[in-house]
């Protein structure tokens, strides 16, 4: 028998409640490892705990924003399948990974004021959106912020500019800071994403997505409070409103997910979300 869902969605993904367990649609089981000792130290590590898989076996989401809509479903990846950082000079980085999965305000810098610099999220897996809460906004005198988002290429070697035919796409931008809220991107990967062999000071062997301001903010650079990622299990463009995206009966697992989220291109306190899920390892 399965678990239900059924609630309504005022935010376009996550809102700001990335990295806030409890306003997730439904989580996995929590399960509880002991800690390895060190045969050298003896150091014992602490307990750690996981949140096993989910799968979607069937849903119904309403688009209820007075338009079409772009809509889907899907997954919240576990922290340790991603990790982020800063980038310097298009390639040079610096990990913060503490700070992008933790919940500290205004802790993750998005950008500086210097040209070329952004951050990077590198993944085990490849995912279909990333969403951030922007705590401290932009400030740009000039009004020339401008943002290119590109991914690893097949050999691993460079970045591939992002194609234009995304779902949502907010962190490309011409001219514009970034406003506190969230900010999202979501997308269908590309055949070509490869893994990262050798960037700069980039991790190897995990799928890259960079944010880069290549013309950075005059005066006061972006920083972001949390920042989650994902993969959408099912997701359609121009949901008419009122419309329905929905299947009776399905099964779709996310081994490397432990929760459910919702995706709606237009925010809108009458969205809805119904589906049934049980646990799946």
């Amino acid at each position: 028998m399965g678990n239900y869902i059924s609630a309504l969605q005022d935010v376009q993904l996550r809102g700001a409640d990335q990295q806030q367990g409890d306003e997730l649609l439904a989580q996995g089981a929590a399960m509880r490892y002991a800690g390895t000792r060190n045969p050298d130290t003896g150091v014992q590590q602490p307990q750690v705990t996981v949140r096993g898989a989910m799968a979607i076996l069937s849903y119904s989401l309403q688009n209820r924003s007075g338009g079409a809509a772009s809509v889907g479903i899907g997954f919240k990846l576990r922290n340790d399948q991603w990790k982020a950082g800063q980038i310097a000079s298009s390639t040079t980085y610096t990990d913060d990974t503490v700070d992008a999965q933790d919940v500290g305000a205004s802790d993750f810098a998005l950008e500086t004021t210097t040209n070329d610099s952004g951050f990077v999220i590198l993944s085990t897996h490849k995912f279909d959106w990333v969403s951030m809460d922007i705590g401290t906004a932009g400030v740009d005198g000039a009004g020339a912020t401008d943002r290119v988002v590109a991914y690893s290429n097949i050999a691993g070697t460079g970045f591939v500019t992002a194609p234009t035919n995304v779902f949502t796409d907010e962190f490309t931008s011409t001219n514009t800071v970034w406003p506190t809220g969230e900010a999202i991107f979501v997308w269908r990967p590309p055949q070509d994403w490869g893994k990262v062999v050798s960037i700069g000071t980039i991790p190897t062997g995990f799928y890259a997505l960079r944010v880069l301001a290549t013309t950075a903010p005059d005066t006061t650079a972006s920083l972001a409070d949390a920042i989650e990622i994902g993969t959408l299990a099912k997701v359609a463009e121009a949901v008419a409103d009122n419309g329905l995206l929905s299947e009776e009966v399905c099964f779709y697992w996310e081994p490397f997910g432990d929760a459910i989220v919702a995706y709606f291109s237009v925010a809108n306190g009458g969205n809805s979300v119904n589906a049934e899920w049980r646990h799946a390892g």
